[in-house]
């Protein structure tokens, strides 16, 4: 009996000291690996614990793109997965030493762009490889939703009469979009980058019926963006008002209503200054501007300042009165999605996905049709007056 309670602890004692050392091991592995093919992508996902992080290299001769897992461990020491698409020839994994698991895409083309990401998902790594980056201006104009240009519209080479101006361009910009999902809400996971992309299709569509108006969207489908794109578009389209249109997210629940921003290098209002740091998370994974750049789209944003105070508060206005929502008013702070916009900017930020009652009243489309009438009501009150 002695023999077996002695046999019985010195199991125990082994059960205790193998079960840390197990989860350790299992705390870092890398677990399963998929991929979906596309026309114009493949994206690859490989599941990672929380704690692990990366590093990208590009190679060439062949094309290959390398990522460096760590910490990160393989149950075996090799694997390959065989894609054979259009980007992709196969995804190879090795333990290239200890704690160390290296991950490496054959590619089929020299020119590809490629991302690795992590922040919407921790546990899971996405890679996305595209093809050379696209002309989004010229695919804008091809878009079937676009207005149609008549030649009459284009400037003659001889000094046109003076006249005033028939033709008011607009710029939507659904905030966030693709690997960017944007704030999600609480209650029922509503994503940010889906209800901009609902309200802004809504705005243009109203925005069609009117005489004198050209609306285009810097996105028409869940595609990522980054930030000082979107503005670069409405530059290359000669646009003569931009609007990024945002859903809001807080700490306290309870926070609600809707608020119109305008672009400053110091911030103004209360929780401008947190919006701001949240609208501006998407640019951590970019190459960040130089000091110099900034200043530039600074000053360039700054001879627009005052029209976009005008238009962001003839906005907010409006969409307080048509929705009903609570007023939390026009504030200032520095937003890169504005920064740089040759005309007058703002950002409107519909309702709280972090508030339960308001994602629930933006998952429903009436409702956001009333946010989409109250920004148009907005637009045509401002736009009337510059005529």
């Amino acid at each position: 009996m002695r023999k077996l309670g002695a046999l019985l602890v010195g199991l125990s004692l082994l059960l205790f000291l193998f079960v840390p050392l197990t989860q350790a091991q299992i705390q870092y592995e890398v677990g399963k690996v998929t991929y979906e093919s596309h026309s114009d992508y493949t994206r690859v996902f490989i599941e990672v614990s929380p704690e692990t992080g990366y590093v990208v290299k590009d190679l060439h001769h062949p094309p290959r793109l390398l990522v460096n897992l760590y910490p990160a461990s393989l149950i075996s020491l090799s694997r390959e997965i065989k894609v054979g698409d259009r980007f992709v020839e196969s995804i190879r994994l090795d333990q290239e030493s200890k704690g160390v698991v290296r991950v490496v895409l054959d590619l089929n083309l020299s020119n590809v762009t490629s991302s690795v990401d992590l922040s919407s998902d921790p546990s899971r790594l996405l890679i996305e490889i595209r093809g050379p980056e696209e002309d989004l201006v010229a695919a804008i104009l091809k878009e079937k939703d676009s207005p149609i240009i008549r030649e009459e519209e284009f400037p003659s080479t001889a000094p046109p009469p003076k006249k005033e101006k028939t033709i008011y361009t607009i710029v939507l910009d659904p905030g966030h979009g693709g690997k960017d999902p944007g704030a999600i809400g609480r209650s029922t996971g509503l994503k940010e980058k889906e209800v901009t992309l609902q309200v802004a299709k809504e705005v243009a569509r109203l925005l069609r019926n009117e005489a004198g108006i050209r609306v285009y969207l810097t996105r028409n489908t869940d595609q990522y963006l980054s930030l000082d794109r979107r503005t670069e578009i409405a530059n290359q389209l000669g646009a003569d008002m931009f609007i990024s249109i945002h859903a809001n997210s807080g700490y306290r629940r309870h926070a609600k209503g809707v608020e119109t921003f305008f672009n400053s290098r110091y911030s103004y209002g209360e929780g401008a200054e947190e919006v701001a740091a949240r609208e501006n998370k998407p640019l951590g994974s970019e190459n960040i501007p130089d000091e110099a750049k900034l200043i530039i789209w600074d000053l360039i944003q700054n001879a627009y300042r005052s029209e976009s105070n005008d238009l962001a508060h003839t906005v907010q206005k409006e969409l307080v009165q048509t929705t009903d929502g609570e007023d939390r008013g026009v504030k200032s702070a520095g937003f890169y999605v504005l920064r740089g916009a040759a005309m007058p900017a703002i950002l409107v930020e519909i309702g709280f996905l972090s508030n339960a009652s308001e994602e629930t009243m933006l998952r429903k489309k009436d409702f956001r049709e009333k946010i989409a009438l109250g920004i148009v009501k907005g637009i045509k009150r401002y736009y009337q007056g510059k005529l």
